[in-house]
C-alpha cells in the first residue's frame, strides 16, 4: 500500500496541474484503468487520490480559501 505522505504529494501535484478539474481528471483515469484492466492496487490508489482531492474541495468550500 502506498504511504499517505506519497498520496498527499501526488494529490497536490494533480491539483496544481489540473486545478478545479482535478476530480474529473481522476475519474477519467479511474474509468480508463478499469477499461484497460489495470491492477486493482492501481485503481485503489487512483480512488484514494480522488478522495483526497474531493476532501480538499469540500474543506475549501466550508472554510474558504485562506
Amino acid at each position: 500500500m502506498t504511504p499517505l505522505s506519497t498520496l498527499l504529494e501526488r494529490a497536490e501535484t494533480i491539483y496544481l496541474t489540473h486545478g478545479t478539474g482535478s476530480a474529473a481528471y481522476l475519474l477519467e483515469q479511474i474509468e480508463r484503468a478499469i477499461r484497460e484492466g489495470a491492477p486493482v492496487q492501481h485503481i485503489c490508489e487512483l480512488d484514494h487520490l480522488l478522495q483526497l482531492i474531493e476532501y480538499r474541495d469540500r474543506t475549501l468550500a466550508i472554510y474558504g480559501k485562506k
